[in-house]
Formats: structure tokens, sequence, C-alpha cells
């Protein structure tokens, strides 16, 4: 556990990083951070993961490669398809449709899967109105909506905690 004057100093810079650099990520830094938060038991609360399940990315379909499919112990799966918000809306909103493609063929590619959850994993665009939507849309097609905070926001939290654990930021002074 981080003390309170570590994640204090991870809060000034990320914000410091945030007000001063460009940040640039990408969909495949998303799929990364999903898989880091597993192997450190932070789970995604909206399906049922643990511990002993197995995730694979860029899993390969005939018709397109999943980002991200989970499969749970229970003998069911999660497809996860991952979009960057910073390329907008419909952007993102594509990903309905690319999710349910792919869970349909896990589904009857792997005839022992209990159940094929489609879950679609964005980034905000920077707008609680369009992430509203995307969930309202997520909802109505059946798929699992898993928001995240913005991309930029993301890549500045992981560089600032990179920054103060490898020293390279001290109390005051970068």
């Amino acid at each position: 556990m981080l003390t309170e004057s570590a994640q204090e100093l991870m809060r000034q810079e990320r914000t410091r990083i945030m007000e001063s650099e460009p940040i640039h990520g990408l969909e495949s830094d998303v799929v990364r951070l999903f898989v880091e938060s597993f192997q450190t038991g932070n789970y995604e609360d909206r399906i049922p993961m643990g511990e002993y399940d197995t995730i694979i990315c860029e899993f390969v379909l005939r018709y397109g490669r999943a980002d991200i499919v989970v499969f749970h112990v229970d003998g069911s799966a999660s497809v996860i398809e991952v979009k960057d918000g910073t390329k907008g809306y419909g952007h993102v909103v594509a990903g309905i449709g690319q999710v349910a493609l792919y869970a349909c063929q896990l589904a009857m590619a792997k005839g022992t899967l209990k159940q094929v959850r489609k879950c679609l994993l964005w980034t905000s665009p920077g707008s609680l109105e369009a992430d509203a939507v995307i969930e309202s849309a997520c909802e109505a097609a059946g798929v699992i909506a898993l928001p995240w905070p913005e991309l930029g926001l993301l890549m500045a939290n992981g560089e600032a905690v990179r920054r103060v654990m490898m020293g390279e930021v001290e109390h005051g002074r970068a």
C-alpha cells in the first residue's frame, strides 16, 4: 500500500504531465492496462472475473481478432472489444457490431462454452453525454458496457506512477 505522500506526489505529477506534455496512447495500451489490472487482482466487476480465469489478447477468429477474450473457470467466456474514445463516438459504437461478430464466432467454434458475453471497453471520448449514449447503445444491443476514463488520463497516470516509483520525481521537484 502506498503512503499518502506517495499518492499525493503521483497526483501532482499526473497533473503536471497532463498540463505540460502531449499525451499519446493506443488501444493496445488499454488492453495492456486491462491485463495489468487483472494480474494485480483488480478484476472488472461487471463480468465474473476471478484469479483462475485465462485472458487471451488478440484472439484470432475467422472474421477478425477479438482484442481480449476471458475464459472463466465457470465454463463461460467474455469477448471484449476495446475502443479509443479519442477517435470519436462513431469509432467507439462501431465496436458494438464488432464484438457481436466475434462473440458469435466464438460461441459457434467453442461448443463447450456455457455462455459467451459481449463486452465493449472504451475510453471516454471526453463527454459525459457521449459516454451515456454509448452505454445506452450497449444496453440496447445486449453488450456489457465497460467505460473507462479518457485515454490521456490513463496514460498520464501510468507515467506519473513510473516516474515516482523510479525516483525521478521527489517532493517538490522533477
